[in-house]
Order: C-alpha cells, then structure tokens, then sequence
C-alpha cells in the first residue's frame, strides 16, 4: 500500500493560550522519510499529533491541512484516520495511566483495527500477520505477557508491532528507540531500514545521532513552534544530532548536601533480595552493597531488572520474604516517607503517572513533600526552593505554566528538579536522559557530575555508554535474574547465567 502526502500551509496551534506551532508550511510527498529535529519543548510531538490527525489547527482563516494519495487525489482525514499510526512516550504512558493491561498479542492485534481495546475478532490473515510481527520484532516468548509487566523498553517495541499491524500509511515515529537495550536498537534500525524501502510515508523525531537511520536523507528542523529547515539533512544544523560527549564543567557551584544521620553508613544493604514483579520472578538471591560515597550504574538488556531494582530502592517494590534490605537513617519497621525526602527518584514510571493537574512550581513542590500532587499550597520557602531547582535543572519556564503543557523531554527536566528540591543526600535515575537533546543532556551529565563531586550518591540505570558520568565507578550488570558487581573499565560478562552477588 502506497503512503500519503500532506501539505500544510500557514499552519498555527494554540495551545493553553501558547503557539505551540506557528507558521508551518511543509509538503510531505507520498513516501517521504524525514527526520524531525529540534531542541525540548519546540514542537515536535504537537506537529506530528497534527499531522496524526490528533491535534486540529487552530484556525485563522488562511491554514489549510491536506492529505493526498500517489495519484494527487484528496483524502479526507476521517477516512484515513485507521491507517494513521502514531508512537511516542505520551501514547505508551496512556496503557499505563488507564491500566490497559492486556497481553501483549492482544495489545499488537488493536493495532489491526486501530482501537485501544480488544474489541473485535481478527480474520485468519490478520492474525497471521500479528504473529508475524511478534516475531520479527523478537516479541514471541513475551506474547502472553499483561502489557504493563513489560519493562519500558519492551512496551516500546510491542507498540511498534502494533502500530504496524494496521499496515499504516503514514507512520509518525516520537523517539521510538527510547528505552530500547543496544541489541534491540539495531533491531529497530534493520526495521527502520526494511520500511525506508517502501512506498510508506515516515517521519521520525531523534534526539541522538544513533537514532537517526541513513536512510533519512530529509531533515524537518523545528525551532520555538517555527519550521526553520526543510531540506537535506547534511544541512540542518549539527547541533541536534550532536555525538555525546563527555560531561563539560560543572554546570554551577554546589553547596555539599546537608549532613544527615548515619552519613557514613552504607547507602542501602540488600541480603539475599528476591524481587517480583506480577507474582514473576526478577530478581533472585542478590547481595550487594552501596557503600558511602560510591556512584553505582546498573546495566542490563530491556526485560532484566534494572528498573525494579531501582524502584526496590527507593521503596515502591519489596523484598520477598527471606531476604532484607536496609536504608541508611531508617529504622527497621518504619515508614518510608522520612527516606523518600532524603532520596530524589527519577523514572519513567513516575513521570506516566504524574497526573496532578498542577503548575510547573507545584509540580517541583511535591518533591519536598513526597507526593504526586499538592493537599496543601506552596509556603513562600518551598516556591524559592522550587524556582532554585527549576534554574539548577536547566528549565527556564514561567513558574505559573502548567505541568501538562510540556513537552516530554521538558517534563523529564521538571523531574530532575523535583529530585534536586530535596538537596538529597543520592539521587535514583532510571534512564534520566531519556527523551532530552543533545545540549540538555550535557547540561544534566555535568550537573550530575558536580552533585557527585559535592557529595550527592548516584545510581543510575541506563542503556547509553555516554549516559554515565565519570564518577560512577561501580557497575552492577544484571543478567538472568542474578547480578555481577564489577568495575567501570571491566568488561562485561558475557556469561548469561551467572551467579548473583
């Protein structure tokens, strides 16, 4: 099936009283392949739930929104709508907000027809082509899996399957190789590949130059809601598609953390830790100890653990019984909220479930109060101490703007500066650089970097080499529900089945 074209002319989106998009004229032939560029927050994911059909423009008597087949024929967008499909981390944390927590085969199959629910019976060729696609995307062994026991990377690509199993014709790709383990990037880019040969119309949005496939040779660059670069993409300006780099200078001067009970106590203590997820087994029999002052990256494939670990340390998973973990400062039986305001947490899990209806200040608030949402207004102390973290994180925003206006990679800041207001004594990452451009991501490794060295613990989840800040030292490679402590420069075990430690 051929791919649509689309054309946009003085095209304009309002959005909470803000233009979001301002401007666009674009011309997208049947079967373009572009590459859609641009900093946090200038407008990528609003253009293309526009061009999804998700987003109307905002009307000023001159815009107009066109879809058109090979031949040049108008298509209206009701019509179209089923063979339109959209992924992103907004349409993966939807299953997650509204508990869509069906099997993996059921969730590719909705793709089929285009609904979120299972709701109707597939023929025999379109459940063939279902399985097909969980095999080619490596997804059968997970087939009878419920959705959201996935790891985020897993969920990434069994909504890639889905939005394929519709045979789409315009395909709209937001970041889809977040979350996704090195051996399942190259998956994706083979795929990538495969669709860059047919007649189908793609455009993908990138952050990273690793996540950029050759094969899109046009580059759409976006800059404050404004189309700034339609052309080729050895011309767009390089600083979108930056290679990481080490961490620059620290960012600013860091006052040390206060010094809190037990400071030289071991940061947590795991015995014998078994962790489920689901009544399923993750983790077995793991001993392993952060020591005071050490900065500790976990490292495994998508599926392995790293994220329930994670979330064990912070206290959102237990131990199973028979195993034990301790906390510097908490009392064995205590409650967990004194440890939470000692300890910042950054992952995707809270970032899907953070539906307070809040402003970007009170949204950075709730960390000093460890909560999702505010019972009580901000005091005068806690908006300064917000508006410091916000300038820290990097997020130069009006305090008043709500939380739900931002972009991804914008929120993913917004968290940052939630685990900062706490001036934490460690700080828990789960894949922090997720979704963030090149110059955001070398503004947090050097934050990150000067919270080590002022005295802030890291551990750190993450996919990425360059992701890791030169302080962390420790490595804790998780395979096959055991995990391996080594060191930064050491190897990785190639051994699938080893021992826990």
């Amino acid at each position: 099936m051929s791919g649509i074209g689309i054309r946009c002319e003085r095209v304009r989106l309002v959005l909470d009283g803000r233009a979001v998009l301002d401007g666009i004229d674009l011309d997208l032939e049947p079967g373009a392949h572009c590459l859609l560029l641009g900093a946090n927050g200038a407008g990528k994911t609003q253009l293309l739930k526009l061009l999804a059909g998700e987003r109307w423009p905002t009307p000023d008597g001159g815009e107009r929104r066109e879809y058109r087949d090979a031949r040049g024929r108008a298509i209206e967008l009701p019509a179209l709508l089923p063979r339109i499909a959209l992924l992103g981390g907004e349409r993966q944390d939807k299953y997650y907000r509204y508990d869509w927590n069906f099997s993996v085969q059921r969730v590719v199959a909705t793709g089929v027809h285009g609904g979120a629910r299972p709701s109707v019976d597939l023929t025999a060729a379109q459940s063939r082509r279902v399985r097909g696609l969980l095999v080619r995307l490596k997804l059968w062994r997970l087939r009878r899996r419920n959705f959201l026991t996935l790891s985020y990377g897993e969920r990434r690509r069994v909504l890639l399957a889905r939005a394929l199993a519709g045979r789409p014709r315009l395909l709209l790709l937001d970041e889809p190789h977040n979350g996704l383990d090195r051996d399942h990037r190259s998956l994706l880019d083979r795929e990538l590949s495969r669709l860059a040969r047919t007649r189908l119309t793609i455009v993908l949005a990138a952050h990273r130059a690793d996540d950029a496939p050759a094969a899109f040779r046009r580059a759409l660059v976006l800059d404050a809601g404004r189309l700034v670069h339609d052309g080729a993409r050895e011309r767009a300006p390089r600083r979108w598609l930056a290679r990481d780099a080490a961490p620059a200078a620290a960012a600013a001067l860091l006052p040390p953390p206060p010094r809190r009970s037990g400071a030289g106590q071991p940061l947590a203590v795991l015995s014998q830790a078994s962790l489920y997820r689901d009544y399923r087994p993750v983790i077995q029999g793991l001993d392993w100890s952060i020591q005071a002052g050490e900065h500790w990256a976990v490292t495994g494939d998508n599926g392995s653990g790293k994220s329930t670990l994670l979330a064990c340390l912070y206290g959102l998973v237990p131990v199973a019984h028979g195993g034990h973990i301790r906390r510097r400062g908490q009392e064995p039986g205590s409650h967990l909220r004194a440890w939470r305001r000692r300890v910042g947490w950054v992952s995707p899990e809270l970032q899907a479930e953070y539906l307070a209806d809040v402003s970007v200040e009170e949204f950075v608030v709730s960390g000093l109060r460890a909560s999702v949402g505010l019972d009580d207004p901000p005091t005068v102390r806690e908006r300064a101490r917000a508006r410091a973290a916000l300038a820290l994180a990097g997020l130069e925003l009006e305090p008043a703007r709500r939380a739900s206006t931002l972009s991804y990679g914008q929120r993913r800041l917004a968290l940052f500066a939630r685990a900062l207001v706490l001036r934490p004594e460690a700080l828990l990452l789960d894949e922090p650089l997720t979704g963030l451009d090149a110059p955001f991501r070398a503004r947090v490794r050097a934050l990150l970097s000067a919270l080590a060295r002022s005295g802030v613990q890291l551990v750190l989840a993450a996919h990425h080499k360059t992701d890791l800040v030169p302080e962390i030292r420790h490595v804790l490679e998780i395979s096959s529900g055991t995990g391996r402590r080594r060191s930064r420069g050491e190897r990785p075990s190639r051994q699938r089945n080893g021992t826990g430690h």
